[in-house]
């Protein structure tokens, strides 16, 4: 079984992420539920402005090459190729 240390995506807490649960990103099941109630009320809402700002940024483009954390999962990473849309937005 691997374990790393990973980041709680609700309150930054450091924890320990095992192989046994890979799609874990809280540390506890009271920041999950805090998380999960706080982006469902703001998809509920559209006319809220955090919610319209959540639909219409982007995510910043990573520098090709570098290393990286994954948002999603915090495992390291190195951005190597980056896909570009006719329109000319990245990952389009």
């Amino acid at each position: 079984m691997v374990t790393a240390a990973r980041r709680c995506a609700e309150c930054g807490a450091e924890f320990t992420w095992t192989s046994r649960n890979p799609t874990r990103r809280f540390c506890d099941s009271r920041c999950k539920n805090r998380w999960w109630r706080a982006n469902r009320r703001s998809a509920d809402t559209p006319d809220l402005p955090a919610a319209t700002d959540r639909v219409h940024r982007r995510s910043p483009v990573p520098p090709l090459s570098t290393d990286h954390e994954c948002p999603n999962c915090g495992q390291h990473i190195t951005v190597l190729n980056l896909i570009v849309a006719a329109d000319g937005t990245p990952g389009g």
